[in-house]
């Protein structure tokens, strides 16, 4: 009997850390405005992610919202970025996507176990997610990449070489074109040859905003519904293929 009972909390206890989507504060105090969609918070609201990180979220009072970081395309699924219980996990991810302070991997993260903190189901959220990851803002500090020496000649073909190596999402934009020095090379025997070689270019890799079509969130949308993948999984749908 006991290492029944034993088994049963154990259940229950494993249930209870896999449902913990983290917390919204109450009440959501807010004030319809003279515009389309616009809210304003009256009170600070905030969020607190789920364990283990329990992180802490929030949308000062003040802040006016109207759903914009949600792609459009999706107000299919809910009727509206602000209407009924994705209002919460929406206001929390409008100011995150526009402060800016954490990853846009960690936002859209944070919508989904907010959307599941107000009670969202799994299907639903999990297609919310896949259309704020693959088609909603993104950020990130820009990196910049020295290109080596390389022959004027051949300039053009190797950056275009290397921004087919860019993972999807990345763009990279030529900033400076650098010098062209002009220098004599042997092959050590009796040929020497005088070429122009590119020096110092810079190349600035930065995350670009996704496509976003009608058509291709339909075909994540069905893709989502039909084979219920993981959160991991959905960040890998080749949505343009699909």
């Amino acid at each position: 009997m006991r290492v029944e009972l034993l088994a049963v909390m154990l259940v229950l206890s494993s249930n209870a850390v896999a449902q913990d989507w983290g917390k919204f504060s109450s009440p959501l105090n807010v004030e319809l405005l003279p515009t389309q969609r616009d809210i304003r918070l009256l009170q600070d609201f905030t969020y607190t992610g789920p364990r283990p990180g329990k992180v802490f979220w929030l949308a000062p009072k003040n802040t006016i919202s109207d759903g914009a970081s949600i792609p459009r395309v999706a107000w299919s699924v809910v009727g509206g970025p602000l209407d009924g219980p994705y209002r919460q996990a929406a206001i929390i991810h409008d100011v995150a996507c526009v402060k800016r302070t954490r990853s846009w991997q960690d936002t859209h993260r944070a919508f989904y176990t907010g959307m599941r903190a107000a009670g969202i189901g799994e299907t639903q959220a999990k297609v919310m997610y896949g259309a704020v990851y693959h088609f909603g803002p993104r950020w990130a500090e820009p990196e910049f990449v020295k290109i080596p020496r390389t022959r004027t000649a051949t300039f053009a073909t190797e950056f275009a070489q290397f921004k087919a190596t860019l993972p999807p999402g990345k763009k990279a934009e030529l900033i400076s074109d650098g010098r062209v020095i002009s220098r004599t090379v042997s092959d050590g025997l009796f040929t020497r040859e005088s070429i122009d070689e590119v020096v110092g270019a810079v190349v600035e890799v930065r995350e670009v905003q996704p496509p976003v079509t009608q058509a291709a969130f339909d075909k994540m949308r069905g893709e989502i519904e039909r084979s219920n993948p993981s959160l991991d999984e959905i960040e890998k749908l080749p949505v343009s293929n699909l």
